[in-house]
């Protein structure tokens, strides 16, 4: 149940990014990896997947509070879930 609240949430968090013009391209393959590694979840990956969602919360804080709390929930569910 985890993994699909979680797919679901980047599907969100991607919406919301979307609808924005200033969002750098580093930032959106730091979210389209994340997408990948979470298919991996499990493996020796687990502190980057963490880490870069946590990265992503950071970088939203001040500009995108919608984006940022998708983040935060992400990472809260990956914790919920020891990864």
């Amino acid at each position: 149940m985890s993994k699909k609240r979680i797919r679901k949430l980047l599907e969100e968090l991607g919406e919301e990014l979307d609808r924005t013009d200033d969002l750098d391209a580093d930032t959106r393959d730091t979210l389209a990896g994340i997408g990948v590694r979470l298919g991996e979840a499990g493996t020796d990956d687990d502190d980057t997947l963490r880490d870069n969602v946590r990265e992503l919360e950071s970088r939203f804080a001040a500009s995108h509070p919608t984006a940022e709390r998708i983040a935060r929930e992400i990472a809260d569910l990956l914790s919920k879930m020891g990864i």
